[in-house]
């Protein structure tokens, strides 16, 4: 009654006299809020606790039916009330009404199928969390969660976005209006890659000649745009190949080794986070998305496409010792150039004789499957997998006349 009565209080003051007013009571309502969230975790708690005299209570269902909400918002309250008892700083600032309940379920989000051991090391940023989810911007929280949950991943999320690749999705239907509907859910790395392209196809197409009958208004009109250039995709009109329009930055330590460090920085400019470093390594390779690299000192960049990229004469050097995946009979028109050795700033240039042909599930394994490549000065190929089993690889058949070596 307390709670409901402070409520109405701050509801009932509807004079506001100025801007500054407006922004103070704003953030009220922000408080409130977080407060009311904190409640129903508290809530929750209760009806769990009762479950031990009373088993028959279903917790989420009372929630639920309170709120005249659904199921699944109810198990959202349950993952937000886990994640408030596994980093109490984020709970008490909660509490506090410093932050709100959505907030709390970015990490939430963030951290499911995280083994024990990785939740703990999440934890121990509690306070750095909560101080950045009750002062950040949506951004910087997001970017901060990404950072601290990426850092205690044992495989830094390669697991997480195997399930979800598992739960991609696409279905098409027709409204009342008479439209086909179509929509789809996709992993970030696929989904990076579809955004991408659409929005290059989009550039080409529309560049200079948006259709006469595009909508007037911005957000519009980029939607109309991207459905035609899928309709054009589909019609065999437009071409849905070439790099798309993507770059992520990343900076050079994390690029070079492969794993995350404290101020690791991987940014695709699309305001997702998520991205596996071996990701972003692969598809520096194949320039499907350009890494833009900075350098330790933070000034220097190379913009990957400029050096990575396997050119003709290097691929039809590679022709000339494999006609095949380097590990499969997929022809090699359909490989892709893996860089077997990775570069340096100083020392960028693409190399043949550190160019393998690998085809795209191959390749998948050489950096997301965690398959660790050595390419000897014969080009025997031995490869050691995660679970520590070792393949050798005899040289390929073919051989050229003479030595190889181009440069990029």
């Amino acid at each position: 009654m307390e709670l409901s009565s402070s409520l109405r209080t701050l509801i009932g003051q509807t004079v506001v006299a100025d801007v500054e007013a407006c922004r103070r009571r704003l953030a009220d309502v922000r408080s409130a809020r977080g407060i009311l969230d904190a409640h129903e975790v508290l809530l929750l708690a209760r009806l769990d606790e009762l479950t031990v005299d009373e088993p028959a209570i279903f917790p989420e269902a009372e929630l639920a039916t309170a709120a005249k909400s659904s199921l699944n918002n109810a198990v959202k309250i349950r993952n937000r009330k886990d994640t408030c008892e596994r980093v109490p700083e984020l709970g008490a600032a909660l509490a506090d009404g410093a932050t709100t309940g959505d907030r709390v379920d970015v990490l939430a989000n963030a951290t499911k199928g995280m083994t024990a051991t990785e939740l703990r090391r999440v934890a121990e940023h509690g306070p750095q969390l909560a101080a950045m989810a009750a002062t950040g911007t949506p951004r910087q929280y997001r970017e901060t969660v990404e950072r601290i949950v990426g850092a205690a991943r044992d495989d830094d999320g390669l697991g997480r976005l195997a399930r979800q690749r598992k739960a991609s999705r696409l279905r098409w239907w027709s409204d009342s209006f008479g439209m086909w509907n179509l929509a789809g859910r996709f992993d970030p790395v696929r989904g990076e890659e579809l955004e991408g392209r659409l929005r290059n196809t989009v550039e080409t197409l529309f560049h200079d000649k948006t259709p006469a009958d595009a909508p007037a208004d911005p957000l519009d009109r980029l939607e109309f745009l991207a459905a035609e250039a899928l309709a054009l995709i589909f019609d065999g009109k437009a071409s849905s190949s070439g790099v798309p329009d993507v770059a992520v930055l990343i900076d050079e330590q994390t690029i070079l080794d492969g794993c995350r460090h404290e101020g690791s920085v991987i940014d695709s400019g699309l305001g997702r986070f998520g991205l596996p470093v071996e990701t972003v390594r692969r598809w520096a390779c194949i320039g499907t998305v350009t890494p833009v690299v900075v350098a330790a000192d933070g000034v220097r960049i190379l913009l990957g496409r400029e050096t990575r990229l396997a050119n003709r004469e290097q691929r039809r050097a590679l022709k000339v010792l494999y006609r095949t995946c380097a590990l499969c009979d997929t022809p090699f028109e359909h490989t892709q150039a893996h860089h077997v050795a990775w570069y340096t700033l100083e020392h960028g240039l693409t190399d043949v004789d550190n160019l393998l042909p690998l085809c795209r599930r191959h390749h998948h394994l050489a950096h997301e499957g965690g398959w660790k490549l050595q390419l000897a000065a014969d080009r025997t190929l031995t490869i050691t997998k995660p679970n520590g089993d070792i393949e050798i690889h005899a040289p390929p058949t073919a051989r050229a006349a003479r030595p190889l070596r181009a440069n990029a």
